[in-house]
């Protein structure tokens, strides 16, 4: 009824079942090498987040601040200017604040760009180079 003896057949089980023990177990162990990695990488992606978040917190205080203090001093400058300009129209001085006519049709005025309009534009540069080295550290 058999070809080959009994003895023949429990041979190639062992055989089978010892090849399949040996697979599985090596499955097994590189299965929890593989949990314990995505673990970890789960919890460094956490503290990055976590990082990430104080660094954004950190920078939208900073730019809030700084945004705060340009507008402080872009309303002082305006004040200051305006209060020039008060002064100057209300003294009976010699000196006119209209400029001198251009000399041709198309050219400009001599004196187009105002003082407030100069501390204003340097106050912007100012600003953005805090906020410049506000952000890079």
């Amino acid at each position: 009824m058999f070809p080959l003896p009994i003895l023949t057949y429990i041979k190639i089980a062992a055989v089978v079942l010892a090849l399949s023990f040996a697979y599985y177990k090596g499955y097994s162990g590189e299965h929890e090498k593989f949990v314990k990695f995505q673990a970890e990488v789960a919890a460094v992606g956490k503290a990055q987040e976590v990082l990430n978040e104080a660094k954004v917190k950190e920078h939208e205080y900073k730019a809030t601040a700084i945004k705060d203090e340009y507008e402080g001093k872009l309303a002082a400058v305006s004040n200051y200017y305006a209060e020039r300009l008060l002064d100057a129209s209300a003294s009976s001085g010699s000196v006119s604040t209209v400029p001198k006519p251009a000399q041709c049709a198309n050219a400009a005025p001599a004196n187009t760009v105002s003082a407030r309009q100069c501390a204003e534009t340097t106050l912007q540069l100012v600003q953005l180079q805090k906020w410049i080295d506000g952000v890079k550290k």
